[in-house]
């Protein structure tokens, strides 16, 4: 094989297809890439069995068609080094050679033969997203994630799909984050199983589909998730669970308070006063008062705060106990200037903050002991 790349748009698929490359593994060839090359074009594999990634490199002129396998480390740390434009890579199925116009590599490799298939989707059922919308959607319930790994149903990201709209759900038992978005059903595409979507899946595939706003092709098949865009295509098994009734969560009953906030503002006010929160005394008080809303800590080992930011409510008092990093990573998604209607039941009974394009996102408050 001989081929001559672009060194920087190279060096950018191998670094992106790298992220799913495990460094260690009881199979070493997975710590390589596949680079396979036809008349016209080359791409890029990397998998490690649960994940895997199918990318094309832009701009590569292909003398000689053949395919090699690339070890991941050596690879992206010769063209990150180099300061040439171009570069040129030969293998003869033993070595890999690399060669600047005044700098020469040469790597040992593994049989390219011997590498796991990389399953591609040719189908022609899948939902239509635009690159943005499914971003959103990801990046605005990924946070909810739970992290213990013994409550797997809850370990990613919930799709739930239907002809002109998809929702992303995620949940940790205390917190549940939901977003609503335009999809456009093609084919006859009707996923039959659960699709929760793994953690880490979650945050590759923003990767992968970057900041732009291209079409996505997003399709379930046979327990695995595939993501197309372009040339490039990426996937992931499906975790293997049923994902519980969130809709249950949501209070049916009308709240007693309703205010609007700006993201921002709370978000400051929520960080001064969780300044001086410690392990003992966890949680920031907040007091819906007439016209304030007050966030005090008291207790703490490092001192107590109150912090007081304007609202329009008149009506009862009302106090309830919040976790604020639950808080912050619910703001942290949205714009400063952003605003969201915050409704509350009873102080201890789920709040609901939901914003005018889709987001809900609905946590516990601490209980006092």
């Amino acid at each position: 094989m001989k081929v001559v790349a672009h060194r920087e748009k190279l060096a950018h698929v191998v670094q992106l297809a790298g992220t799913i490359c495990p460094s260690r593994s009881p199979r070493p060839i997975l710590e390589s890439l596949l680079l396979e090359c036809d008349d016209h074009s080359g791409t890029i594999m990397a998998t490690d069995l649960e994940v895997g990634v199918r990318l094309e490199v832009p701009d590569l002129d292909v003398e000689v068609p053949g395919k090699t396998l690339l070890p991941y480390r050596l690879t992206s740390s010769v063209l990150r080094e180099i300061g040439e434009e171009q570069i040129r890579l030969e293998s003869d199925g033993q070595k890999v050679l690399l060669f600047g116009s005044r700098c020469e590599f040469q790597f040992p490799t593994a049989d390219a033969t011997e590498y796991p298939v990389i399953p591609a989707f040719e189908g022609k059922a899948y939902h239509s997203f635009s690159a943005r919308t499914l971003r959103e959607m990801l990046v605005r319930t990924e946070f909810a994630v739970e992290v213990d790994a013994t409550r797997f149903n809850l370990g990613g990201v919930y799709l739930e799909l239907a002809e002109n709209s998809a929702i992303a759900v995620a949940t940790d038992g205390r917190r549940l984050a939901r977003q609503e978005g335009p999809a456009t059903q093609v084919g006859d595409h009707v996923p039959k199983e659960h699709v929760i979507i793994p953690a880490r899946a979650v945050q590759l595939i923003q990767r992968i589909i970057g900041d732009g706003d291209e079409e996505i092709k997003l399709a379930v098949e046979e327990g695995k998730i595939f993501v197309m865009m372009g040339t490039s295509t990426f996937y992931a098994r499906l975790v293997d669970a049923r994902f519980p009734k969130w809709r249950d969560v949501f209070p049916k009953d009308p709240e007693r308070i309703r205010v609007d906030l700006r993201v921002g503002e709370f978000a400051a006010a929520m960080r001064q006063a969780a300044i001086v929160v410690d392990a003992k005394h966890p949680g920031v008080w907040t007091t819906f008062t007439s016209g304030k809303l007050v966030l005090a800590t008291r207790g703490s080992d490092y001192g107590e705060s109150r912090v007081e930011l304007p609202i329009s409510y008149e009506g009862e008092d009302m106090t309830l106990r919040l976790d604020p990093r639950f808080m912050l990573e619910f703001l942290k998604v949205l714009d400063d200037d952003a605003t969201f209607t915050w409704k509350v039941w009873q102080p201890e009974s789920p709040v609901l903050a939901e914003t005018s394009d889709g987001y809900a996102y609905i946590v516990m408050p601490l209980i006092s002991s």
